[in-house]
């Protein structure tokens, strides 16, 4: 199955990492900015992340995503080449998690994440303007 998210480029053209909104990572938790989105409950590095505790934001059809930025770009993902350690969950379709397969802590899960940015292909067309 192939999975879709908007992320900002790097230099390098390809996804910029990192733990903020619209890059390859999750969004910790903040408890002094409670309304602000999270991806995950985790707030430090050392905390644990749970299997179905929320993961990476994507989608199987993209034409569910809005493009709000020329500065996003359309990127997917095949869920066979993502590691061992991350499955894809559903988050209510088309809304997909890539989220850890077992109990691990946030800087792992950021750096499995990570580990996946070679994967991730740039396409041209499916998302709406």
């Amino acid at each position: 199955m192939k999975l879709y998210r908007l992320m900002k480029a790097d230099a390098d053209g390809k996804p910029l990492v990192g733990d903020g909104s619209m890059m390859l990572g999750v969004r910790p938790a903040d408890p002094t900015q409670p309304n602000k989105r999270a991806d995950v409950s985790a707030v430090a590095g050392t905390d644990v992340v749970q299997p179905g505790d929320g993961g990476l934001s994507c989608y199987t059809d993209p034409a569910a995503i809005k493009i709000q930025s020329n500065k996003l770009l359309l990127w997917s993902i095949d869920t066979e080449d993502l590691p061992p350690e991350l499955v894809e969950k559903p988050a209510g379709d088309p809304h997909y998690h890539i989220e850890p397969v077992r109990e691990t802590t946030l800087d792992d899960l950021q750096a499995l994440v990570a580990d996946t940015r070679d994967l991730w292909q740039r396409e041209t067309k499916g998302a709406n303007p």
